[in-house]
């Protein structure tokens, strides 16, 4: 393939991935037909079906973009944290002070992707890149000696990241300003215990 075509196809898919992140969040994934996604695109159904199976790796796709660029603002915010404890608390807190503020981020990563991908592939792609960030932040703590006696970090990491994912749920069906600030001091207040 040339490098022209390679680009032109690569430029369709990541339309395809941003038309579909609008629909899928405002008009909900099950709402969403691949018809619909063409016509918004403005390609044709051999052009989505070149890149995709069905709607469900179109989904996939959506999520690990949106997923990629939400972790990617939590790291910008901890660059400018300074110890492991601040970046523990600082790194939970700008998950749900990013979802807070972008509503198609909320619906992708905590209402339409869990429903579309189902629990156990979502978890899966949840708990890569999410995971290991959680983890990598209380390794850091625990070797500094920041954490409490007995918390293991890998443990521990799925315990955060449980919590984080309940609190963006419940922003997704809360949505109010006031309910993110206080879901995210609760947050907070959890993680904070785990520091010695």
């Amino acid at each position: 393939m040339s490098t022209l075509r390679q680009s032109q196809a690569m430029a369709t898919r990541q339309k395809l991935i941003e038309v579909a992140r609008d629909l899928f969040a405002r008009d909900g994934f099950d709402s969403v037909t691949t018809t619909a996604l063409c016509e918004a695109a403005g390609v044709t159904r051999g052009a989505l079906y070149h890149h995709f199976t069905n709607l469900t790796e179109v989904m996939e796709a959506v999520f690990t973009t949106v997923e990629q660029e939400l972790l990617a603002e939590v790291e910008r915010t901890l660059a400018g944290v300074g110890d492991s404890r601040a970046r523990l608390v600082a790194a939970t807190g700008e998950v749900l002070r990013v979802v807070a503020r972008d509503r198609v981020t909320l619906q992708i990563v905590f209402v339409e992707a869990p429903a579309a991908l189902r629990w156990s592939r979502w978890r899966a792609l949840d708990g890569g890149r999410s995971l290991a960030l959680i983890t990598q932040l209380l390794t850091e703590a625990a070797a500094g000696g920041h954490l409490v006696a007995g918390v293991d970090p890998r443990l521990a990491a799925q315990l955060v990241l449980g919590a984080v994912n309940e609190a963006g749920m419940y922003l997704a069906r809360v949505g109010t300003a006031e309910a993110a600030d206080r879901m995210r001091a609760q947050v907070e207040l959890l993680v904070r215990g785990l520091l010695a």
